[in-house]
């Protein structure tokens, strides 16, 4: 194993302690071996019930058990299907302690989808939360293939206060299929209880997968992504060391961005619990609860997208409190319009913050953040530099050969964080991980950058966004950027329509800052402000002025949704 690199992040830091081998064990193992110190602190709370350290690892203990009671073994595939909850979390170490593979499926995915994804991971089981089980009641598997079906309740996580409350107000009705193997979460840890199992984890390494998560159902059909033990546990420590303060136990993280994500996961939840971080999990996203939430328990990280920091910006409380509390903001998922950054990091100010407002990149396939903007050096036009021990380049695009700074192409990552490859899916596998002339393994991210002479990158566009009009490439997150410049405009997406003369053109879709401005007038600008900045060809041919951009599930904006519309 090779010894962490001194780089720009190390020198800044000056920390003696930062070079260090990642660890060569399971994430469970790292887990359960960083929180020795502090058993008695808080690990996660979810909806006022406190879960400590010592107690998750009880917990996690029992799943395992039961996992092992049930037959499941190492190498066995397990997936899950709900929103955020404490089961959820359990379910991911427990599993892994047994040395079984973990498919985060997205709740929200269509019924075929959920058939395809379970099955053809073989999943001895499905762990789905009660109220989305309606959606694969009607499935009837194929071959002889049936799952063992453990149904968890947002109830089984909650204070005993308030359950019976909660019951009554959810009222939560569903019918089980008879041919399905289904088992209520409760009943499934009695099993885990009762018996005398000790489950073991010595057989599993470091290089085992450890999550399957799903990636590209925005720009194509979605593919499985195989992350390791070595890949989760190297992001942890990463990400962990270049934005969290020296003492983090005890510190608040907001977990908002759902687990089935890698940003969700590896960043909310791993990099946190593997350092002793209080977390509050949020089930989903609601926008008044959240921004509640993050004033009353004065929040010190959260990382999101920038959906979530634009809600919050309107808050009418972020004006009149004292921001002190904020030690790191992370923005990420998508890119971070420059007003929104400005205006946040204005706000920050002004509220006596002594942290920046940083944007991150990174994809499921390296786990989540691999370029970040530093903390000491921020540059909002970029998306900042590599983090530690992350090497990124950019080549011309279909091929593998460097171009020169500030010029355009593909950026290829390479590190511990990359992928194993996606799952039953060589061939593109083959595609994303390419071995250079140096010997190593790099990642072809499918983003189009530049780099300049002093290592900061400029996220351009997914190059699958790149729109053809009349044989001319259009960027159209560039076209985005200056038109999200202009005071009257909210928001906007760009994209590209099919057009039998000029093969694409491009229609361009604005939200208003105010609803007083006039349509025409709105229109106007747009054109205006992209006749001052574009070629002709460049030009939208058809301005929309909508309420509110759609959005993916996980807080990206749906273009492809709008790309479709007529």
């Amino acid at each position: 194993m090779n010894k962490r690199k001194e780089c720009i992040w190390h020198i800044q830091k000056g920390d003696p302690d930062w070079i260090k081998e990642f660890p060569q064990n399971s994430m469970y193992e790292y887990l359960k071996s960083t929180a020795q110190t502090h058993l008695n602190s808080c690990a996660i709370e979810f909806e006022g019930n406190k879960i400590s350290y010592k107690k998750l690892l009880q917990q996690i203990d029992i799943v395992a058990d039961a996992f092992s009671a049930s037959g499941i073994k190492k190498g066995d595939c397990i997936s899950i299907i709900s929103i955020n909850t404490p089961q959820i979390v359990t379910s991911i170490y427990a599993a892994n302690k047994i040395g079984a593979v973990v498919n985060m499926i997205h709740p929200l995915l269509s019924t075929t989808e959920i058939k395809k994804f379970v099955q053809d991971t073989n999943s001895v089981a499905v762990i789905i939360l009660d109220q989305i089980y309606p959606k694969i009641e009607k499935i009837s598997w194929d071959n002889n293939f049936n799952p063992q079906i453990i149904l968890t309740r947002i109830v089984d996580a909650l204070p005993l206060l308030i359950k019976p409350l909660y019951t009554i107000k959810a009222k939560i009705n569903i019918t089980l299929n008879a041919k399905h193997n289904c088992i209520y979460w409760t009943d499934f840890l009695k099993s885990g209880k009762s018996c005398n199992i000790v489950s073991d984890n010595n057989k599993t390494s470091a290089e085992d997968v450890a999550v399957i998560m799903y990636s590209g159902g925005t720009t194509g059909i979605p593919k499985g992504v195989m992350l390791t033990n070595y890949n989760i546990n190297s992001y942890g420590i990463i990400v962990s060391e270049v934005i969290k303060p020296v003492k983090p136990v005890g510190k608040k993280f907001l977990a908002i961005l759902p687990l089935f994500h890698g940003f969700g996961f590896a960043s909310g939840i791993h990099a946190n619990l593997t350092q002793g971080v209080h977390i509050y999990l949020i089930p989903k996203f609601e926008f008044k609860k959240s921004v509640d939430l993050i004033f009353k328990k004065k929040i010190n990280f959260m990382y999101s997208v920038p959906a979530l920091f634009e809600g919050i910006i309107r808050s009418p409380r972020i004006e009149k409190t004292d921001l002190s509390f904020f030690e790191c903001l992370l923005c990420g998922g998508d890119k971070l319009p420059k007003r929104l950054n400005n205006k946040f990091s204005e706000l920050l100010k002004q509220g006596n913050a002594s942290t920046v407002f940083c944007e991150g990149y990174g994809q499921t396939e390296c786990v989540a953040c691999s370029i970040i903007n530093p903390y000491f050096a921020v540059n909002s036009d970029s998306i900042g530099i590599t983090v530690p021990d992350i090497e990124a380049k950019v080549v011309e695009i279909g091929t593998q050969n460097e171009v020169p700074n500030d010029e355009d192409g593909e950026l290829c990552i390479c590190g511990p964080t990359i992928m194993k490859g996606y799952f039953n899916n060589e061939e593109e596998t083959a595609k994303a991980l390419q071995i250079h002339s140096d010997g190593k393994t790099w990642l072809h991210t499918g983003d189009l950058v530049s780099r300049d002479d002093n290592g900061y990158f400029y996220f351009k566009q997914r190059i699958s966004r790149m729109v053809i009009s009349a044989g001319y490439n259009v960027y159209v997150t560039q076209m985005e950027k200056v038109i999200n410049e202009c005071d009257e405009i909210l928001e906007c997406c760009v994209v590209g329509i099919p057009d039998r003369v000029l093969g694409q053109k491009i229609r361009a879709y604005i939200v208003p800052a105010n609803d007083s401005i006039n349509e025409n007038t709105l229109k106007n600008i747009v054109i205006e402000k992209c006749k001052e900045n574009f070629a002709e060809y460049s030009q939208p041919h058809d301005i929309r002025i909508i309420k509110k951009l759609p959005m993916t599930h996980i807080g990206k904006v749906d273009f492809k949704l709008l790309e479709n519309e007529k």
